[in-house]
């Protein structure tokens, strides 16, 4: 099942057979797994195969078996069950990223088999000719979403879980009772591996909503019906050898069974394709027959073809062609019963309420892009950088699309006619700040959407700072701006400016704290998860090249805490890169873990420092081949998860403050550095301002004042005698409005500070 097309003609597979390798169904393995955390599915599963048993006591399997293809007794040739669909595309802009039309024509496909109008039906081998069955489903895509706005039927949602899937991937699911929610991702995580797709039965699905549907493989759309797979577990059928994953293993003695009587038993076919050894596998199935009492109340033998039905569209082979007759009594009688609300599907009142049976609406387009730096996503770029902007626009036919940039674009303006989900424009920025993208996308016939993107572009300014004047203590009113921050996946994990800090009342904060889970009250999120996650903020430019030469670190101060006090589960992560070629590359400068990060150990409500005695400096040696005359720093931190499986998150808040570049590591230039005391008073200021210096007796005191761009304004030395000195700043020279640094050195010890003049 869930297999690639098979591009190659029968005669060719009967020569060769399959010499690729294909995924399979876990449709079983996941419901393996889930039954160790709610074993009493195994209650609604009875409950379920004993209604199903009820309601097919009606069918004269005598008489049905005896039937020739061209008449169906399976339901009225004229009943239809019509089933609303709704297609999630869980995507991180990457080949996943299907096109609505791609979808629209998915969905015919699936339709021709569950209508029994594919043509390999033609090609069924003789003996089950009389056993193909009609299941007479049809699937529509939603017209209106659980608010009654209009829709396609398709949601898509950005996510890293697109290439690590799995039930925490199933985003925006709508009422499973309303609709049947089908999610296509990427890759699946390492506990689906080798998966191509798989679905929970109704039992599960009543026991856990939230879940129910199918998720599969975005390049298993249409590839040997490995949907109509899927959706025939989703309405009780298994695989024809029972529910387990092992096709092809074990003896017939194992007895497993998928309760449909026209499928023979079978070991299952574990990728063959239609070689005669699959289609006329009899190791089980030899001289296989059934009694039934006929509608005469006479017992009435029924002789099954004595091999399997290898051509099954629920088997492993690549060979689907059909769905038996048992097999559709049983999704039917599925489809009548109120089990995960499957009968609520196809009801009137349901049909309505979805806009199943409406003709798809005329909707406008919504505009959407991803921005790369050759093939890597990228929303941080340097002044000549050039990103390529590619339109993801959706939801209608484009016939037009017009981009516009600010800051300087070298491609300010420009019109793409009838664009594609490869159709870009390339752009590199002068001027520095977040860019203005707009997008205007007219449709065919639906008008036209203009969307304003002004935070998903940042651009650093063109002058690098020098390294002397950062000290970076995050505060909105001063230069945070210049350090812009990307929650790339719009979560709650994320960095923003903090109202506590070290030195004074602001710090750069990392939200890890999961604010979703409560293991107290046994509260877990059933979608999302932090593993996977990254999320950034950077430097603006900086010249080290002042420092070219001897020692050069970079200092700031953390503290944070963690959920647990299991040091498996702490596993929370910061690396520091650089890039000396204006973010087109990045190198690791250092990467934080652990109690490097966390060292508050363990606290179960959000993390919040209350003293100086919370923080710990830290101090990192950049190399020499980073000390550069345009240096960028990234700073990305990877939110952790417990090892247990759970996949939650179990850190909690970190803090970064005062960030600087000195010769000298934290611990020296801190906020009082040894026995030296120097502090800028008043501050800030209007008029002149003094140094204070203390406990620095008989010293030489320098102070040298800088603007903002690194030029030096003022410098002054003086004598320390006693234990205090006040050096003036005059005012004549900071007559300027603005930020100043003060760098103060005496006795071999260096602080740097910032002055601001009102």
């Amino acid at each position: 099942m869930n297999k690639k097309s098979l591009f190659f003609s029968l005669t060719a597979m009967l020569l060769s057979g399959l010499s690729y390798g294909q995924q399979h169904c876990h449709t079983d393995e996941a419901r393996k797994e889930i039954l160790a955390a709610h074993p009493e599915i195994l209650i609604r599963e009875a409950d379920l195969n004993k209604q199903i048993a009820e309601a097919l006591k009606h069918i004269d399997y005598s008489r049905m078996a005896k039937k020739s293809t061209t008449t169906d007794m399976t339901d009225s040739a004229n009943f239809w069950y019509d089933i609303p669909v709704v297609v999630h595309i869980v995507h991180d802009y990457g080949v996943e990223y299907m096109t609505d039309n791609t979808v629209f024509d998915a969905v015919k496909t699936w339709n021709i088999v569950f209508a029994k109008q594919n043509s390999d039906t033609a090609t069924v081998i003789e003996p089950f000719k009389k056993y193909i069955g009609n299941p007479h489903i049809r699937l529509h895509l939603a017209t209106k979403d659980p608010l009654g706005n209009p829709t396609h039927g398709i949601t898509r949602h950005r996510t890293y879980l697109a290439s690590n899937g799995g039930d925490k991937a199933k985003y925006d699911d709508w009422s499973p009772s309303s609709y049947l929610n089908l999610w296509f991702i990427n890759k699946f995580s390492g506990a689906h591996t080798g998966a191509a797709a798989y679905a929970y039965q109704p039992p599960t699905a009543d026991v856990i909503p939230y879940y129910d549907g199918v998720i599969s493989l975005y390049d298993y759309i249409v590839n040997d019906n490995t949907l109509n797979h899927e959706i025939g577990h989703c309405f009780f059928l298994d695989h024809p050898w029972g529910s387990n994953n092992s096709a092809g293993a074990g003896s017939c003695a194992d007895g497993g069974s998928d309760n449909v009587d026209d499928t023979p038993p079978t070991l299952g076919h574990n990728v063959t394709g239609c070689t005669p050894a699959a289609l006329y596998d009899t190791a089980c199935a030899h001289n296989y027959f059934k009694i039934y009492p006929n509608m005469a109340g006479l017992d009435s033998l029924v002789n099954y073809p004595d091999t399997t039905n290898s051509e099954n569209i629920m088997d492993y082979t690549y060979c689907s062609k059909m769905f038996t007759k048992g097999q559709v009594e049983r999704m039917h009688a599925t489809l009548n019963a109120s089990v995960a609300g499957r009968n609520h599907l196809w009801n009137d009142t349901n049909l309505l309420y979805t806009g199943a049976l409406a003709a798809r609406p005329d909707l406008k387009p919504i505009p959407e892009f991803n921005s790369t730096y050759s093939t890597r996503l990228q929303m941080f770029t340097c002044p000549g950088t050039q990103l390529r902007f590619t339109n993801k626009t959706w939801n209608d036919t484009v016939t037009s699309l017009v981009w516009s940039f600010s800051n300087g674009a070298t491609t300010p303006t420009t019109t793409i006619a009838n664009p594609t989900f490869s159709s870009f424009v390339n752009n590199a920025f002068t001027d520095g700040g977040w860019v203005n993208i707009t997008m205007k996308a007219t449709g065919n016939h639906s008008g036209d959407t203009t969307v304003i993107f002004d935070k998903s572009v940042f651009v650093t300014d063109a002058n690098a700072t020098p390294a002397s004047n950062i000290v970076e203590e995050f505060n909105p009113d001063e230069t945070l701006a210049k350090w812009p921050t990307f929650n790339y996946y719009d979560n709650e994990f994320k960095w923003e400016h903090a109202y506590n800090g070290f030195y004074d009342n602001h710090s750069m904060k990392y939200n890890g704290f999961d604010s979703r889970v409560n293991p107290m009250l046994g509260i877990y999120p059933p979608t999302g998860m932090p593993k996977g996650d990254y999320d950034d903020f950077f430097s603006p430019a900086v010249d080290l090249t002042a420092m070219a030469s001897g020692n050069c670190n970079m200092n700031f101060f953390t503290t944070g805490a963690s959920r647990s006090s299991n040091s498996l589960d702490i596993t929370d992560t910061m690396i520091i890169s650089y890039s000396v070629d204006k973010a087109k590359t990045w190198t690791t400068l250092k990467v934080l873990a652990k109690g490097e990060l966390l060292n508050k150990g363990a606290i179960s409500t959000p993390y919040v420092p209350v003293s100086n005695a919370d923080w710990v400096a830290k101090s990192i040696s950049i190399p020499t081949a980073a000390r550069g005359s345009y240096v960028v720093f990234r700073f990305r931190y990877l939110p952790g998860v417990d090892h247990n499986g759970y996949e939650i998150s179990t850190g909690n808040n970190f803090y970064l403050d005062r960030l600087n570049f000195s010769p000298n590591p934290a611990g020296v230039d801190n906020v009082v550095m040894g026995n030296l005391d120097a502090v800028v008073v008043p501050n800030p200021t209007s008029g002149n301002a003094f140094v204070v210096v203390k406990d620095a007796a008989n010293t030489v005191a320098e102070v040298t004042v800088s603007d903002i761009a690194g030029k030096v304004i003022y410098k002054t030395s003086q004598p320390i005698v006693g234990s205090e000195a006040r050096i003036e700043i005059p005012q004549s020279y900071i007559q300027v409005q603005g930020i100043y640094m003060v760098q103060t050195t005496t006795g071999g010890l260096t602080k740097t500070q910032k002055l601001v003049v009102y």
